[in-house]
């Protein structure tokens, strides 16, 4: 049995579940017609723990080894002893993405949202009739800035520009900092 004390929300949670009769900080009593049920899944050779999540109780709160402490006593009790022990089948765990994985999924995900951006060119508040190259470029900043983990270079090269043209489309979008700095202090000499 597990010696891990349940918390007082544990308690809370756990005696207000209809298959408790009575849970302390040490152990937890189930109801006989809770066993039961357990007991029939046992021998239709159902999982008894698909069985615990079913009714309500969480086996990450109870505990695997109280759980399977229980499913001792109640075989015991019921005369299962016969039955085939549950064989433990574990999940299969999807490999982790590569970084190369990443990159290639953030960059696909990049370039459709920009192409859903030129096709749609009132989405970047532009007019149908604007430059081709203004949309892509708008296109390109707005998806460089709202999603994370994009390669601005290679959203350039994939529309065909080099990032230098890109940059310097960019510098015209921004005022020269001299000119700002003539707007804020007008009396400053150049």
């Amino acid at each position: 049995m597990s010696s891990r004390p349940f918390t007082k929300h544990a308690q809370r949670v756990l005696n207000k579940n209809p298959n408790v009769e009575k849970c302390t900080t040490a152990k937890v009593i189930f109801k006989e017609e809770f066993a039961l049920k357990v007991c029939e899944a046992l021998k239709k050779g159902e999982d008894p723990f698909q069985v615990f999540t079913d009714n309500g109780l969480s086996v990450r709160v109870l505990g695997r080894s109280r759980i399977n402490g229980v499913l001792g006593l109640w075989r015991s009790k019921y005369g299962l002893e016969g039955l085939p022990r549950r064989k433990v089948v574990r999940k299969s765990k999807p490999a982790p993405e590569t970084a190369k994985e990443r990159k290639v999924r953030i960059f696909q995900e990049a370039v459709t949202l920009c192409d859903s951006y030129i096709a749609k060119p009132e989405e970047l508040g532009l007019t149908p009739d604007t430059d081709l190259d203004v949309i892509r470029f708008t296109a390109i900043k707005k998806v460089y800035d709202t999603k994370k983990g994009v390669i601005l270079k290679d959203l350039c090269l994939h529309y065909g520009y080099p990032y230098s043209k890109y940059y310097a489309y960019n510098r015209t979008l921004t005022p020269d900092e001299d000119t700002f700095v003539n707007i804020l202090n007008p009396h400053r000499k150049k």
